[in-house]
């Protein structure tokens, strides 16, 4: 039981790890408009990402082993890292991690660092259901696995940046103005990143269920931790309408009138709610991973 919880905490660190760097190093989908991060953050992300994701390499491998730590010799381990694709993508996870370490002493482009933050965060694909899928399926949905990642990374990532110009930047009404902006450009955003996690959320779960298992897997305990996944999701989506709809053009108005406390103090409730419901989806998908979804 232990080495299941500890498996699920694995999981959810390294989701949440490489998900906001990945994030970060796209700017949360901003462009222009995005907030300039230290690489140094990036840095020590990177690190935190290679330390979890050798934690999780050795947790599997004994897991794979019947828990048998007598039988995780260097020949199974050399195996295991070498020739099977969880293997595989974590060398591959290690490797490009390590190299944006690098990055906070050696100069690299931003091109550079988003692409090799995209490649680590895309190595989760083949770990989990979609890297048990083999053939043309396997590739269908490995591929949407990646879309939904990197869609997810803007989002998390864009969360992030608001809480910390709303916590620490909206001092005076030419910063909250700033930051309207800012948030109004991720609305925009946003759309296309809401409609590429759910169209690929759907083909996920088709490439994982089948067309004919899509209902009765909702009868399992993979099915009903997903129902509470989507709940979640629909949470931050009402909140993201919220923000979108309400409080930005309601803030815009409060700045004029000088309600600038009130406005930012109703922002920054909305957007940490955002990100603890975030948190709690990283937390559900970290649990469906160790889930069967026919029961």
């Amino acid at each position: 039981m232990m080495g299941e919880w500890a498996a699920i905490g694995l999981r959810f660190a390294v989701y949440a790890d490489l998900l906001l760097l990945a994030g970060l190093a796209l700017g949360g989908g901003l462009g222009r408009y995005a907030p300039v991060v230290d690489r140094r953050i990036m840095a020590w992300l990177a690190a935190l990402g290679v330390i979890i994701t050798i934690a999780q390499f050795g947790a599997t491998a004994l897991a794979m082993t019947g828990n048998d730590l007598a039988a995780l010799d260097r020949d199974m381990v050399s195996f295991l890292a070498l020739e099977t694709p969880m293997g595989l993508s974590h060398l591959v996870r290690i490797a490009v991690l390590g190299l944006l370490v690098m990055s906070a002493i050696v100069r690299m482009s931003r091109v550079l660092i988003g692409l090799l933050a995209v490649i680590a965060v895309a190595s989760l694909a083949w770990n989990g259901h979609a890297g048990a899928s083999e053939a043309t399926l396997g590739l269908v949905h490995r591929t949407s696995d990646v879309v939904h990642l990197v869609a997810a990374s803007l989002w998390i990532a864009a969360l992030v940046m608001f809480a910390r110009i709303l916590l620490l930047d909206c001092r005076t009404p030419e910063a909250l103005a700033s930051a309207l902006t800012i948030l109004d450009r991720f609305s925009r955003v946003g759309a296309v990143v809401v409609g590429a996690i759910i169209f690929t959320g759907i083909v996920n779960l088709l490439a994982i269920v089948g067309i004919e298992g899509f209902f009765p897997a909702f009868g399992t305990d993979y099915g009903r931790l997903l129902l509470l996944k989507i709940a979640l999701f629909g949470g931050m989506l009402g909140l993201a309408g919220l923000n979108r709809w309400r409080l930005v053009p309601g803030a815009q108005a409060m700045v004029d009138t000088g309600g600038q406390g009130i406005a930012v103090q109703r922002l920054r409730a909305a957007i940490l709610t955002e990100t603890a419901l975030g948190l709690l989806v990283l937390a559900a998908v970290a649990i469906l991973g160790t889930l069967s979804p026919v029961g």
